[in-house]
């Protein structure tokens, strides 16, 4: 397979897409991140200014905002902790208050960043327990593949869910409305008259017809009987 497209073994296009499994263990990996980050938090409150301590926080700040893989969530996650760590150097009363709230928002991160997968790539929760934890078949597997000389580095891991996010196709509009609107599908007022589901289907079925083999033409066919003739 070349990039994110290939032929299938009846000449049919391939498309690439997302490994549940390896999506799986990235995000309970990043996560698990996260909430021990989070809980580091804590002891900021009940300390003495430290400008190393000041220094370490701008830095996950900023690891957050580059790192964190689910990207409609990652910026006000950052934001939030900005503001924290503004009231920390500024030794505001409002701390506590500004560290509750980076709390908060890393539950909605975590909250939105499963909605997004569940959505999109239902195969993930197959990979889960009951607990959400990652089944430890999957787990063996995403070592022996990625880490069998040693473990990826969190920018490894954070661009390599990235780009399986990237596989994900319509992400940013799910319902398709400007590919409707393409097609002639959606009125002026913006009314899609045969209905969203029928229409997706519709969508759908016409991209399958697109990805089939072409079938080979008359003159084609008629050119190979002579041919052999010949």
């Amino acid at each position: 397979m070349q990039g994110l497209y290939g032929r299938n073994h009846k000449g049919a296009i391939a498309i690439a897409k997302p490994d549940p499994a390896l999506i799986a263990v990235l995000i309970n990996r990043e996560h698990s991140r996260l909430s021990s980050q989070v809980k580091t938090l804590e002891k900021v409150l009940h300390a003495l200014f430290s400008d190393k301590e000041y220094q370490r926080l701008i830095q996950l700040a900023a690891n957050w905002r580059a790192l964190l893989a689910f990207d409609d969530g990652a910026p006000k996650l950052a934001d939030t902790l900005e503001v924290f760590i503004a009231a920390y150097r500024q030794r505001s009363p409002d701390q506590e208050r500004l560290h509750d709230e980076v709390v908060f928002q890393a539950g909605v991160y975590r909250m939105g960043h499963w909605a997004l997968v569940k959505h999109f790539i239902p195969g993930v929760t197959d990979c889960l327990d009951n607990f959400g934890s990652v089944l430890p078949k999957y787990r063996e597997a995403f070592k022996r593949r990625y880490e069998a000389e040693g473990n990826l580095s969190v920018e490894a891991q954070s661009q390599l869910l990235k780009a399986q996010y990237a596989l994900i196709p319509n992400r940013r509009d799910p319902y398709r409305h400007e590919e409707m609107k393409r097609r002639g599908l959606v009125t002026a007022d913006g009314i899609v008259p045969m209905g969203v589901k029928e229409a997706l289907a519709l969508i759908e079925r016409e991209e399958a017809q697109a990805a089939l083999p072409a079938k080979r033409g008359v003159v084609a066919w008629v050119a190979d009987r002579f041919r052999r003739k010949e």
